[in-house]
């Protein structure tokens, strides 16, 4: 039985780690909560994974005890013999799991945790510390190839994407700063689409900003093979810490990340430090509602963010400034070899 987090970003983080878990042992049967990039076909064919063999309820993966006796239930249904929990907390604030692990032990159930990589997160990319786990548990990880979906790769020289959306308010950088970036883009003769998806709020912040200079497109994604195909089309992605981030690093499209109530340090992408930078909120780090796993406690509680004053355009534009000369370098090897 393996456990994540239900988000989908975590979804694209994980699809290579269980596509290695399956080539390891292919005569295994898993189980995992239901995850929209993990159940998608394309997504699991791209990696080679075969998927789950079923699914138990999302909030399973909290352990709480309230669920406990329906948890054992499933587990002693299904003849399961091994839970693989890489949900990403630290032991403070994760007794729930250690309860649990505490009787799978009395009951002859094997767990495999990112505990095992010491008492307190590492300040590690989490895909980096899944795959140590899983290499701790002699699966081959490799992450040296992150780009895993490049051929659908079409990008439209001097296009930047703009994705303004994310899953809560409190990661999602300001209008008028979304604004200010656009409008010195438009400055540099670039192309600026901007882009969120199905949620009201994110729609009504685009909406918002579709007036402003240098706007060339407003692009409402409804799908995550919407969301895929335009991120294959741009030059360059700017993006809140969302799901656009994972999947511009799967399709290798250079990306520029906004961390405002998480930690960049942790929550990167899978990619390549030449298409991957990372424009941080030193507001956030120093907060007190920072988890010590890059995470804000008040995500969903009405926090009035102002760790987003840590991240102002001109971070931005010299993080992309840096993209471009690396990958100008990148093509220049190319042509040279």
């Amino acid at each position: 039985m393996v456990v994540i987090n239900e988000g989908v970003g975590n979804g694209i983080i994980a699809a290579p780690l269980l596509a290695a878990l399956e080539r390891r042992h292919p005569d295994w049967r898993y189980f995992m909560a239901t995850n929209i990039a993990l159940d998608t076909e394309w997504v699991r064919s791209a990696v080679g994974m075969q998927g789950a063999s079923g699914s138990f309820p999302a909030l399973w993966r909290r352990f709480l005890p309230a669920d406990r006796e329906e948890l054992w239930n499933f587990i002693d249904r299904n003849g399961v013999d091994l839970v693989v929990n890489l949900r990403m907390e630290f032991a403070e604030e994760d007794g729930n799991y250690f309860g649990f692990r505490a009787e799978a032990t009395k009951r002859g159930v094997e767990c495999w945790d990112l505990h095992e990589l010491g008492e307190r997160p590492q300040r590690l990319p989490f895909a980096e510390q899944a795959a140590s786990l899983l290499r701790a548990h002699d699966v081959p990880v490799d992450l040296d190839r992150p780009a895993w979906l490049a051929d659908r790769r079409q990008p439209r020289p001097d296009v930047v994407g703009c994705y303004v959306g994310a899953s809560a308010a409190v990661k999602r950088w300001p209008t008028d700063d979304w604004s200010t970036l656009i409008a010195q883009l438009a400055d540099r003769g670039l192309s600026v689409e901007v882009a969120v998806g199905r949620d009201a709020e994110e729609q009504a912040l685009l909406r918002r900003l579709s007036s402003a200079p240098g706007v060339t497109d407003t692009v409402f994604l409804q799908s995550l093979e919407a969301l895929r195909d335009w991120i294959a089309g741009l030059d360059v992605l700017v993006s809140n810490d969302t799901l656009a981030v994972h999947l511009a690093a799967a399709l290798g499209c250079p990306v520029v990340t906004l961390y405002l109530a998480t930690d960049g340090a942790i929550w990167s992408p899978v990619a390549a430090t030449e298409v991957s930078r990372t424009v941080q909120s030193a507001v956030a780090l120093s907060c007190s509602f920072m988890k010590p796993n890059g995470t804000c406690r008040l995500y969903y509680t009405g926090c009035p963010a102002p760790c987003a004053a840590g991240v102002r355009p001109p971070d931005v534009l010299i993080e992309l400034d840096q993209l471009e000369w690396s990958m100008r370098k990148i093509n220049h090897q190319d042509v040279a070899e």
